[in-house]
């Protein structure tokens, strides 16, 4: 048996910052369960200097840069926060390591990986107590995050770069032309009120559109869809009922107080209000297009997920569904009945990756778009 030594790094470029006196800053200390924290702040972080670059999209015909990694990269001040943990590995395991042998550095590296969600949720609180109490700029800008083992006889590291979004090869015809005139020349007869009210739901679609990460474009998406949806405070029949029942028997009593408690129904009137889910079945049966009853389903189930990760604080969304399929479907939803607001049309863009709406005589082509 050895005990071997693994762990998580994440380093930032500390935008801005500089230590006085041009000196390091290293601070250490022991977490939960026999793991260590070690924080550094200065130019020469100590498991290197290493960012990952790559390019946000994918675009037919052009050589994208899917992963660069940048040792060169040059900034006054550097951020590294990193968590390691003693592992008991077995004999061979342990005198691979020892011996640089590649298969076992890799089988203890992965065994790092399957830490690292763990790792990660530790180093966002650091991070995020670093940000608040010292300064937000310190944690701005990540360079890389990776896995790495620091015993044996020289450090060994394994990382993955971001995501890039393969996009589609489009042909716009020339005969969009009219089509888009069609469009501009209708603007001429909205309101600039109604304008400047729509371009603030596009705003938040047009960012949702842009975001790379699956999670925060999830999030993203319910602002503009629950911009369009009527808002009330109509109380439902039973409750309605249900208070007026209570008001009768308050001023049949003879309490001294029925002014104040017949105010207080009236107060506890305005907190009763249609929910989310309720307002969007209502916008989609009126709205009525084919499948509007499988997207309401939906709606409810995607409402869900999204109230698990903002109010309850559940940051592994992915691991109750595949988030990137799941998130592709709630876009399509999101469009179609921004369409439908806005534009009067549930008509959208045609895509390879638009979830397929068979039942409703939608199946998209996977050959080149033509616009």
């Amino acid at each position: 048996m050895g005990t071997e030594t693994v762990g998580i790094r994440r380093l930032y470029d500390a935008l801005g910052c500089s230590v006085d006196d041009g000196q390091d800053i290293c601070v250490s200390g022991l977490l939960p369960n026999g793991k260590q924290a070690r924080l550094y702040i200065g130019p020469n972080p100590p498991l290197g200097i290493l960012a990952l670059e790559s390019e946000q999209y994918g675009i037919p015909g052009r050589q994208t840069n899917l992963l660069h990694v940048n040792s060169e990269y040059k900034s006054d001040c550097f951020l590294e926060i990193s968590i390691t943990f003693e592992y008991e590995a077995d004999e061979v395991l342990s005198r691979g390591i020892q011996n640089k042998d590649q298969g076992a550095r890799e089988a203890l590296l992965q065994i790092a990986k399957e830490h690292s969600q763990l790792f990660e949720k530790l180093i966002d609180a650091i991070s995020g107590i670093i940000g608040l109490r010292f300064h937000r700029q310190l944690v701005l800008k990540q360079l890389v995050e990776n896995v790495f083992i620091s015993s044996g006889p020289e450090p060994v590291s394994s990382y993955t770069g971001g995501s890039v979004e393969m996009l589609e090869p489009i042909k716009v015809q020339i005969s969009a032309q009219s089509s888009l005139r069609e469009h501009i020349a209708a603007l001429e007869f909205i309101s600039e009120e109604t304008l400047t009210k729509g371009g603030a739901i596009f705003h938040w679609l047009l960012k949702a559109w842009r975001e790379q990460d699956q999670i925060a474009k999830f999030v993203y998406l319910f602002i503009p869809l629950e911009a369009i949806l009527p808002s009330d405070i109509e109380v439902p029949n039973n409750i309605e009922n249900n208070l007026i029942s209570l008001s009768e028997l308050i001023r049949a009593s003879s309490a001294e107080d029925k002014e104040s408690l017949l105010r207080f129904l009236e107060i506890t009137k305005t907190k009763y209000g249609s929910t989310l889910n309720a307002r969007f079945e209502e916008f989609a049966r009126n709205a009525a297009i084919p499948g509007w009853e499988a997207d309401v389903a939906a709606f409810k189930k995607y409402n869900r997920m999204r109230n698990l990760l903002v109010h309850a604080g559940c940051r592994d969304i992915h691991t109750q569904l595949t988030i990137e399929e799941e998130t592709r479907t709630l876009e399509d939803l999101v469009e179609r009945y921004i369409g439908i607001a806005l534009l009067e049309s549930h008509d959208v863009y045609a895509s390879p990756w638009r979830p397929s709406r068979v039942a409703v005589g939608y199946s998209p082509s996977l050959e080149n778009q033509n616009i």
